[in-house]
């Protein structure tokens, strides 16, 4: 029992540093959608290439008022013959969010992008929301997910309404 449980904590700390070698995951397409610009304006949503296997993502979004309640609504699509739901559906509550994390993989998303974005504070929002040079990098893989093209949909609501949408499209390839 003893080796036993040594084995599996070894496997633990090895396979994940032998695995980032052969996972890759590349930024694909970029979408934004702002449903009313008289309170959200979005001026930069786009991809730049820096590499063959590395994109950044740039999002520059300016708010006209202040934002006292933000939800999120998200979830994750797997494309096979257009893009189906996959895995998870969820609806968080930003503000509570922000001040005290509590929902497991929004803390996985929002530790993604974390350090490239002015979003590190609790409401009230208001001027611009950034995100600037984000990449997806090989430590990000923390669920078991197969090889595919996935989008994560993201509503953003704020004062109760729903104000614009992102979608961030990106490659998952794990050679084994």
């Amino acid at each position: 029992m003893r080796n036993t449980l040594g084995v599996v904590i070894l496997l633990t700390l090895i396979l994940p540093w032998k695995l980032s070698d052969s996972v890759t995951y590349k930024l694909t397409n970029f979408r934004c959608q702002s449903y009313e610009n008289s309170f959200v304006t979005i001026n930069q949503c786009r991809l730049k290439a820096i590499s063959r296997n590395k994109t950044i993502l740039n999002f520059n979004a300016s708010l006209a008022n202040p934002a006292n309640s933000i939800f999120l609504e998200y979830q994750m699509l797997k494309r096979a013959n257009g893009y189906k739901p996959w895995l998870f559906n969820v609806k968080v509550d930003g503000c509570r969010f922000l001040r005290k994390p509590y929902d497991p993989i929004t803390v996985l998303i929002y530790n993604v992008y974390r350090r490239f974005s002015n979003v590190n504070h609790t409401c009230p929002f208001t001027g611009d929301i950034l995100v600037l040079g984000m990449y997806l990098t090989t430590q990000i893989k923390t669920i078991p997910y197969p090889t595919g093209d996935y989008m994560l949909s993201m509503n953003w609501i704020f004062n109760h309404k729903p104000q614009f949408i992102t979608n961030v499209s990106f490659q998952f390839v794990e050679d084994l």
